[in-house]
C-alpha cells in the first residue's frame, strides 16, 4: 500500500469529532471492518499510548498495533506500527476547524507484510480506499445523527 489520504467535512466542532474519534470504545461504531480494539494506556490519546486492532480485510484477520508518536489533543495526531504489525505503517489523523464544522483527514503510508504482501498492490490499494471511504462516511453518519455525543 502506497500513500493513502481522504478526507470529510463533520458537522460537529472540532473537540467533539476528536474525542469521539479518540474513545477506543466507540470506535467499532463507525470503523465497519473492526472487530476487537484495546488501549494502553486507558484514557486519551498521549506519546506512548498504544492502540490494538483486530479488522477483517478482503476476508482475512488482520492485527496491527500502533504507538501515537505525536500528539496534538484536537489538531493532530501520528501513529507508527509496531513490528508485530500485519502492515508496517504511519498514520496521520488532523482535525481542522471548517465553517460547517470539522475537515477530518486521514493519511495512510504503509507497506504490507504476511499474507497481505502477496495480494496484488493494486487490489490492495483499492480495496484500502473503499474501506476508508465507507468508514468516513460511517463516521460522518455517527457524528451527525441526533443522538450524537455532545
Amino acid at each position: 500500500m502506497p500513500s493513502t489520504e481522504q478526507s470529510i467535512t463533520i458537522h460537529r466542532p472540532p473537540d467533539i469529532v476528536f474525542r469521539y474519534m479518540d474513545d477506543i470504545t466507540r470506535e467499532r461504531e463507525w470503523q465497519p471492518s473492526l472487530r476487537k480494539a484495546s488501549q494502553e494506556p486507558t484514557g486519551p490519546t498521549r506519546v506512548g499510548t498504544r492502540k490494538r486492532y483486530v479488522s477483517e480485510f478482503l476476508g482475512r484477520r488482520v492485527e496491527n498495533t500502533y504507538l501515537a508518536v505525536e500528539v496534538d489533543p484536537g489538531r493532530r495526531v501520528r501513529y507508527e506500527s509496531t513490528r508485530d504489525s500485519s502492515v508496517d505503517a504511519t498514520m496521520e489523523l488532523t482535525w481542522t476547524p471548517a465553517p460547517e464544522g470539522t475537515h477530518v483527514s486521514l493519511r495512510i503510508e504503509g507497506r504490507p507484510k504476511g499474507v497481505l504482501r502477496f495480494i496484488p498492490k493494486a487490489v490492495l490499494q483499492e480495496a484500502w480506499q473503499s474501506q476508508l471511504r465507507t468508514t468516513l462516511d460511517r463516521l460522518k453518519e455517527c457524528l451527525e445523527r441526533d443522538s450524537a455525543p455532545r
